[in-house]
């Protein structure tokens, strides 16, 4: 087995699709809550169990495991995520639901970078990606929140997909 920089690249474009699909899936089911919780975080928990807890599709996909510094910036960047998206929903509150999910989805942009480490050069396109895309979505109000949604769902799908077929490091 050669040794790449980037082992669990194709583990995690695997999940950017599904998360991708999840989101699309929620946002088209959301109505009134824009996206749908209910459906974000059972999707997400059960994709997160099957992908990266249960041994079998990492070992089949990952080249190896990643260094401990890819690790330790993994588990930085999962923590600040987490903090900024509870101080969008702390600050924002749920009055304004389109803001809120606007500022999570910019929140998930910039934790793609913390992720360049691990995952390569295709974290940084797919942040500045769902950046761009949020700050639009905040910007343009006239722009529905199904299709900033989707846009962002997509951008997980296509970046998922070439980091699974990706042949290159």
């Amino acid at each position: 087995m050669e040794n790449r920089e980037y082992n669990t690249q194709r583990t995690c474009g695997v999940w950017l699709v599904y998360i991708g699909v999840i989101i699309i899936v929620s946002a088209m089911s959301g109505g009134e809550l824009l996206i749908q919780p209910f459906i974000l975080g059972i999707g997400y928990s059960l994709g997160y169990f099957l992908i990266f807890v249960l041994p079998y599709l990492n070992r089949k996909l990952a080249y190896g495991n990643n260094s401990k510094f890819q690790d330790k910036m993994d588990n930085i960047t999962l923590i600040v995520t987490v903090i900024l998206c509870t101080i969008c929903g702390l600050f924002i509150g749920f009055d304004n639901l389109r803001l809120l999910w606007l500022s999570i989805l910019i929140v998930i942009g910039l934790h793609f970078f913390g992720f360049y480490f691990s995952q390569g050069k295709l974290m940084i396109v797919l942040g500045v990606l769902t950046i761009i895309n949020g700050l639009v979505g905040i910007l343009i109000v006239n722009i529905p929140f199904l299709v900033v949604a989707l846009i962002d769902g997509i951008l997980k799908i296509v970046i998922g997909f070439r980091m699974f077929f990706n042949r290159t490091h």
